[in-house]
Order: C-alpha cells, then sequence, then structure tokens
C-alpha cells in the first residue's frame, strides 16, 4: 500500500470526482427509466458506450484538430454532440419498444433477460463497427490474444484547460483542470434540472405519476405508454450527453461494453435513492472517487471486486438507497406469485414423451462405433456438448424449478473446473501445500467440486430471502464478475490470464481414462446419471415444493412449506451440478481458463435453458445439443462456406455474441408476451 500523501490524496478525489462525474451523468439516465418501470435495463451500458462510439467517429470523420478554422471546429463538435444525443434516444427508445413495452403487463424478468439478449446484440455491433474504422488493421495486435476489441481509437483534446490550482498558488503540488470543473457543473446542474422537472413540469408530474401507479396514472388521464416512452427518450438523450462530454473530456470512446457495463451507474443511483437525480449525482461521485483511490491505495486488479461488493451490498442491505425510505411498491407483491415469464417456460414440464429419451441416448451410446468416418476432432464436441448439456440440467433446476435466475453461473462451472485443476496438477502450489501424491479417483473429484461450487451456492442462496428476482440476478451478475476477477488476481495459483493446462486425465479405480472414446462414454455417465436424478427431484418432495412456492410463495408458506429453505435448496443443487461439469471439462481437456466463468457462458446456457422451455429436464438437454450443434459445428461450416464464396469478406464466426443474443431475446419474446392467452 502506497504511503499517506495530501497532495496525492487531493490529486485523487479531484480524478474521481471527474470520472465521478460521468458516472453520475449515466446513472441520471438510469435513474428516469428506473423510476418509470422499477426494473435495470442492462442494455444501458451499451447506449452509452456507442454513443461515445459515434461521437468519436464524427470527429474523426471530420478530421477535426484543435487549430481548426473556427467554423469546422465548433460546427463539428456541435454535430458530434447531436450525433452523441440522437444515438442515445434512439438507442434507448428501441429498447423500450423490443424490451419493455412487450411484457409491461405479464413479466418483470422478461424485460431484464430481453435486454440482456439486446445488450449482447449492441456488443456485437460495436465489435463490427470496430472493423469499419480505418484505423483497424486485420491481424492487428490485441491487448488480449484472439479476444475482439471494441473501437477504442483516439481523438485529438479538443476541449481546452488550464490548471486552476495555479491560480490560487497550489500549481505546482496538484492539477485541478478548468475542463475537469466544467464537467462537475454539468453533472450538478443535470441534477438540478432533472429534479426541478420531476417537481415543476406537466411531464415530470405525469412521470411520478406512472412511478407510483400506472393504473391510477391511467384512469386520471395520463397517456401512460407515451409518458414511458418519453421517460425512456431522457433517459437516453442523458446518457447521449454523458456520451460526449466523456468523449472531450477523455479524447477517446468508452472501451467497456456489455451488460455489465452499466452495473457502476446503476449502483450509483441506487445508493443515491431510487428515483432522487441528486442522489444519483451524488452516487456518481462517491463511486468515481471510491474507484479512484482504490486504484492507488490498493491495487487496480483489486478495484473491480471492491467495486461489485458495493453492489451487492447496496441491492442486498439497502435496495432502496442509503438516503430515502423504503419504496413499498417495489416488494409488495414480490413475495406472492411467481413471475410469469418462468411460469410459462415450466408449464410446458409434461409435453415430453418418454421416447423424446430413447432415440437420443442410443444414438449417443452408438457414435463412439461411427467416430472415424467423422475424424477424431469431432468427439471431443460431442463430449463439450455433453458438458453444456449437464450445465444446462443445473440451471433449469434453478430457472425452471425454482425460478431463480443466475446471470452468473458460468462462475459455478469455473470453479467446479478450477477445483479439479489444483487438486490433479502436480506442478501447482496448491496441490504441494496440501502435499498430495498421486493422482485423486475422478469420483473423489466430482464430489469435492460439487461441494466446493455448492458452498459457493451458499452464499448466493444467502442472497434469496430478502432479495426480488430482478435484483437477484443483478447481484449474481456482480458475484459471478467477483468472482472471474479474483481469478486473474490470485494468479500465482490459478494461472491468471492463461490458466492451468496439460492436467492429467481422469482415473477411475486405479484406471487411467487415456481414449478419447472412454473420456466421451464417462461424459454420457454422467450426464445420464444427472438428468435422471434432476428428474427424479422435480417428482419428490423437494421438486413439489418448489412448484408450490414457485406458483404461490404465501400460498407455499402458509401450507407449512419452507421457502427460504427450498431456494437455497435450488441454488445449491444447481451449483453443485455446475461444478460437476467443471470438473468433467477439466478432466475431459486438460486444461481450464478464467473464461469459463465468462458471462458469455452464462448466456449461452440460458439460451439453451429458455429456448427448450426451461420446464423440464428433456428440454434442457435438447435446448443444449441444439445451440452446441449450432456454434461448434454449423457455424464454422456454415462461416467457411461463405468466406470461401465471398473470398474471406464476410466470416459469420465472427456473430456468435449477436446470434445468441438474438436467441435470448426472441424466445423471451415470443413465450413472455403470449403468456397471457395461454394460461
Amino acid at each position: 500500500m502506497n504511503a499517506f500523501d495530501p497532495a496525492i490524496f487531493v490529486q485523487l478525489l479531484v480524478y474521481g470526482l471527474t470520472s465521478g462525474a460521468t458516472i453520475a451523468l449515466s446513472a441520471l439516465g438510469i435513474t428516469v427509466v428506473f423510476n418509470m418501470v422499477r426494473i435495470l435495463n442492462l442494455a444501458s451500458g451499451d447506449v452509452f458506450a456507442l454513443s461515445t462510439v459515434l461521437s468519436t467517429v464524427i470527429v474523426l470523420e471530420l478530421g477535426i484538430q484543435p487549430d481548426s478554422p473556427p467554423l469546422l471546429l465548433y460546427g463539428g463538435l456541435l454535430l458530434s454532440m447531436l450525433g452523441g444525443l440522437a444515438m442515445g434516444v434512439l438507442l434507448n427508445v428501441l429498447v423500450e419498444r423490443l424490451a419493455f413495452r412487450p411484457f409491461s403487463a405479464t413479466s418483470r424478468l422478461a424485460p431484464l433477460i430481453a435486454t440482456f439478449g439486446i445488450s449482447f446484440i449492441l456488443y456485437q455491433l460495436s465489435l463490427l463497427w470496430r472493423v469499419t474504422l480505418p484505423s483497424w488493421v486485420a491481424g492487428e495486435h490485441r491487448s488480449v490474444p484472439g479476444v475482439p476489441e471494441v473501437p477504442i481509437d483516439a481523438i485529438p483534446e479538443l476541449w481546452p484547460s488550464r490548471n486552476l490550482a495555479s491560480l490560487f498558488g497550489f500549481g505546482d503540488v496538484f492539477v485541478v483542470e478548468s475542463r475537469a470543473l466544467v464537467l462537475w457543473l454539468i453533472a450538478l446542474g443535470a441534477g438540478l434540472a432533472l429534479s426541478g422537472m420531476f417537481r415543476f413540469t406537466r411531464f415530470g408530474l405525469e412521470m411520478r405519476a406512472v412511478a407510483q401507479n400506472r393504473e391510477l396514472a391511467r384512469m386520471c388521464g395520463v397517456p401512460v405508454e407515451r409518458t414511458v416512452t418519453r421517460a425512456f427518450a431522457l433517459g437516453g438523450l442523458l446518457a447521449g450527453a454523458a456520451a460526449f462530454v466523456f468523449v472531450m473530456h477523455y479524447a477517446r470512446p468508452f472501451g467497456q461494453h456489455g451488460a455489465q457495463s452499466g452495473l457502476i451507474a446503476f449502483s450509483a443511483a441506487v445508493l443515491g435513492g431510487v428515483g432522487s437525480p441528486m442522489g444519483a449525482v451524488f452516487g456518481g461521485f462517491v463511486f468515481g472517487v471510491a474507484q479512484s483511490l482504490s486504484d492507488f491505495y490498493l491495487s487496480t486488479v483489486w478495484t473491480p471486486v471492491l467495486v461489485y461488493s458495493v453492489v451487492i451490498a447496496l441491492l442486498v442491505l439497502r435496495p432502496e438507497g442509503v438516503a430515502v425510505g423504503r419504496h413499498a411498491d417495489d416488494r409488495a407483491t414480490e413475495s406472492e406469485r411467481r413471475d410469469e415469464v418462468t411460469a410459462f417456460m415450466r408449464a410446458s414440464k409434461n409435453r415430453w414423451s418418454g421416447w423424446v429419451w430413447s432415440l437420443p441416448l442410443a444414438l449417443a451410446v452408438a457414435y463412439p462405433a461411427v467416430a472415424p468416418l467423422f475424424g477424431s476432432a469431432l468427439q471431443s464436441v460431442f463430449t463439450a456438448i455433453l458438458i453444456y448439456a449437464v450445465l444446462a440440467i443445473g440451471l433449469t433446476v434453478m430457472l425452471g424449478y425454482a425460478g431463480l435466475l443466475d446471470l452468473g453461473y458460468a462462475i459455478s462451472f469455473g470453479i467446479g473446473g478450477y477445483t479439479a485443476a489444483l487438486l490433479t496438477d502436480p506442478y501447482g502450489k496448491l496441490y504441494a501445500w496440501l502435499g498430495l501424491h498421486g493422482q485423486i479417483d475422478f469420483l473423489v473429484l466430482l464430489a469435492i467440486a460439487a461441494a466446493v461450487a455448492g458452498l459457493f451456492g451458499v452464499l448466493n442462496a444467502a442472497l434469496t430471502f430478502r432479495m426480488r428476482p430482478d435484483y437477484l440476478a443483478i447481484v449474481t451478475l456482480a458475484y459471478g464478475l467477483i468472482v472471474r476477477q479474483l481469478a486473474l488476481v490470485f494468479s500465482d495459483v490459478t494461472g491468471g490470464t492463461q490458466g492451468i493446462s496439460v492436467l492429467p486425465v481422469p482415473m477411475i479405480a486405479g484406471i487411467a481414462l487415456k481414449d478419447v472414446n472412454a473420456r466421451y462414454y464417462l461424459a454420457l455417465a454422467l450426464t445420464a446419471v444427472i438428468a435422471v436424478g434432476a428428474q427424479r427431484l422435480l417428482h419428490s418432495r423437494a421438486g413439489r415444493a418448489f412448484m408450490a412456492m414457485g406458483e404461490d410463495e404465501v400460498a407455499a408458506a402458509s401450507s407449512g412449506i419452507n421457502v427460504n429453505r427450498y431456494k437455497g435448496a435450488a441454488f445449491i443443487i444447481g451449483t453443485a451440478i455446475a461444478g460437476v461439469a467443471g470438473a468433467l471439462y477439466a478432466s475431459s481437456f486438460g486444461l481450464v481458463e478464467p473464461d469459463m466463468g465468462d458471462f458469455r457462458i452464462s448466456m449461452m446456457v440460458l439460451a439453451m435453458v429458455i429456448v427448450s422451455g426451461a420446464g423440464g429436464v428433456p428440454g434442457a438437454v435438447i435446448g443444449a445439443i441444439a445451440i452446441s450443434l449450432y456454434d461448434r459445428l454449423a457455424v464454422p461450416a456454415i462461416g467457411d462456406f461463405l468466406s470461401r464464396q465471398s473470398n474471406g469478406a464476410i466470416d459469420i464466426r465472427q456473430l456468435s455474441y449477436l446470434m445468441f443474443g438474438l436467441a435470448v431475446y426472441l424466445t423471451v419474446f415470443f413465450r413472455a408476451r403470449n403468456r397471457g392467452a395461454v394460461r
């Protein structure tokens, strides 16, 4: 830790307040929207990020320089600002029309999942945009090899600035740029203006009425749908404004895209109190300062852990904010009925007949006999498909049975994999520290991996006792990001970004499964055992408890069911199954890496589950097979064909985020939108 120096501390405060001003502006946009619909828009970070990209591209395309003629300089900056504002408004209104309006009367989780899919679609657009920029060169160096990057092109510093500290004789001690002061004033001014609008304008009063009671507002003549759309447009306008000032201050676009990119701004809004503009500004400044101090006094690698820990603490302990009273309407119905989207999915559990099991099982058992005809590489693909099927079964227990959405589900998969790797890697530090000799039997390894992942499920389960479903999904997302970051922090044990490789093959009763067919049959046997166990669970006492509490928690509790206990049990069972899948992956392929816990894996497994209906084990297995075959076989085959036909101009293998985002969104759209008609 660095020694305390007052001058350095003041400088860190200045940097933190400057960063916090941008967070505050984004938080204001989230506050407007969240105050209306009480659901987090997971695509809000992408709206902000893409708006910064457009503002940057306009400056680059116009060739604006600090010494450009005034007409070009100021006219170009005006155009850049308008472009960012327009992009924010357009994308946010589009999100409202696609992800919120179709489900406004049916579900709370459906919009969250829908914006989850839209976030990945927008992320894919940012990657495609990167390729179109003139500064991009095929095969260029990347900060992380093999990982696509979003647009990060820098622009000249067009916002003149001077050190205001020099006016008071502190110029040699620390720096307070005039543009930083302008940014602080913009954030404060926007907060005050928004507060005044909420309190004194007709639009603000309509927004407050809709936020408090939508149906009563409609009866009083408030145009509810139009008010919600205008609120989303205003939120997008604020995101565009934040994007422009970010680009002008940092001379580059925002580089982090994806659903997690908006978590900090959302947390700032929650910290200041839901629906309080000045509270959101305060929260933004607090988070900015916290990040700045953590980067210097702790480490940049620890800052994400600290920030996401604060996110979790806020949503668990004070989801209504630290400075305001509780919003009764946020929780009035959360403990009563299951969310419509999961109820509809689960209702399809009995539509599968027994023959659906027999045919795939027969083909799976017979496959190794004909595998040489297709090449040895395909054997590993089908082993991976079976592992994904195990993951899908585990998530089905949580989402399909108990209605618990875990957006950080892949972390349990990674935990199981790393547990197996650390206990079998003869060159690893943990292996030596434990004094291990020889190789642990694979069945024992599975039990340990399941137990460790299950302990992580215990931590998640502790959150289910007091959280509404959409907040729980956000917390599990933050939880997963923390664990993945810790794997990078303790790189001397986990191998950092490289992971752990050259692991020994699984050994059962002293027999090493060196043959690829043997490992395939091992994966098939485990998949079958877990599938049968999960299916029997559904018809057990615990399964009936899951069903009852899913339909109506109050009725279930009145019947003597311990709702919290069974919610926790679902989390533990689901994460333990994911741990088994992780150990199987590590032993079958001989490596583990941080990407095992990546957000994309969680999204892929979620797509497998909801595409099949999230209602039962057969559907989960079939969904896993369908999406895995598409990802592992169809995409490479179609990609190679189109690449040859277009001389490399078209490569759909770069569109995986788009495809899975569409799969998640379209499935939720067609299921949840028609829920009322089905019931």
